[in-house]
């Protein structure tokens, strides 16, 4: 998520409200870093407080039309709570966006670090400085965001002229992935006790490589585990509830179809629901 006019109007609009609290800004910025937001939190917080208040009037003019259109308690009561549930569900949202991306940020470099090590590994015995593996490493799109925290140290080393110690530490105060974190205090390590980083970036191959597989195997479990429950809950099990369902109208009178259409419409949908946001959750989830 980028700064936009859109968001810098709403920054202009509520920059005397958040100057009367005591907010950390230090804090809150790194955590926008970590969650690849590139706006400050003031210009964040600002397009959110917006967002809730165009939210609460659009739903409220809307409900107020539509009871003028169709005068009725139901939709008197709906006023209220469609008022209601709207800036909310959006204030949580935006609220919640910046931990949760930082957190999938994490899982993502986790995921590509083994390779990504690898690479800087092969780069290394080549004789590359650190600073060219970082820049080399920021172009390689394979990587997902561990080629964007490659791309942070790279430019703040050629493009702000700050010496690779100082970039490492800085992207290890912003990282949002505890490993790459430990990866770049390594590195450090290494280089301030002007030892070879070779020798290091071999053994975090070997750990993470093998890391990797024993992660790889547990989700191929889980996997299996998912598809054999997929499998006897929404399709065995419907399927033989039909049948049972059917032999119990022949022999007793019948059995009402708006059972049926609960289950076709309701309960199959919301588990094959379940089991969507199972998978996306991270379970089975590979490279």
């Amino acid at each position: 998520m980028k700064s936009t006019t859109y968001s810098r109007f709403c920054r202009r609009l509520f920059a005397h409200t958040f100057e009367r609290f005591n907010f950390s800004e230090t804090s809150r910025n790194r955590l926008l870093e970590k969650a690849d937001i590139t706006m400050i939190y003031t210009e964040y917080y600002s397009m959110t407080l917006m967002n809730i208040i165009v939210g609460f009037s659009a739903s409220f003019i809307s409900m107020i039309l539509f009871y003028m259109l169709l005068p009725h308690s139901i939709t008197a009561l709906l006023i209220l709570i469609i008022s209601s549930i709207v800036p909310v569900g959006i204030g949580l949202y935006y609220i919640s966006l910046p931990s949760s991306k930082a957190k999938a940020r994490g899982k993502n470099i986790d995921r590509f670090l083994p390779y990504a090590t690898n690479f800087i590994n092969t780069m290394s015995v080549a004789g590359i400085s650190p600073s060219e593996i970082f820049e080399t490493l920021s172009t390689v799109k394979l990587y997902g965001e561990v080629q964007k925290e490659a791309k942070k140290i790279s430019t703040e080393i050629s493009m702000m002229g700050v010496d690779t110690i100082t970039a490492i530490q800085h992207a290890i105060q912003i990282s949002p992935s505890e490993k790459f974190k430990e990866f770049l205090q390594g590195i450090l390590s290494v280089i301030q006790s002007g030892s070879e980083l070779g020798p290091y970036f071999n053994r975090c191959v070997e750990r993470y490589m093998e890391t990797d597989m024993v992660d790889r195997k547990r989700d191929l479990e889980s996997l299996a585990v998912m598809a054999e429950a997929f499998v006897v809950t929404v399709i065995a099990f419907p399927l033989f509830l039909v049948i049972i369902i059917s032999v119990m109208g022949m022999t007793s009178g019948g059995i009402s179809f708006e059972f049926m259409f609960i289950l076709a419409f309701l309960i199959l949908p919301m588990a094959y629901a379940g089991f969507y946001v199972m998978m996306k959750s991270g379970m089975g989830e590979t490279v």
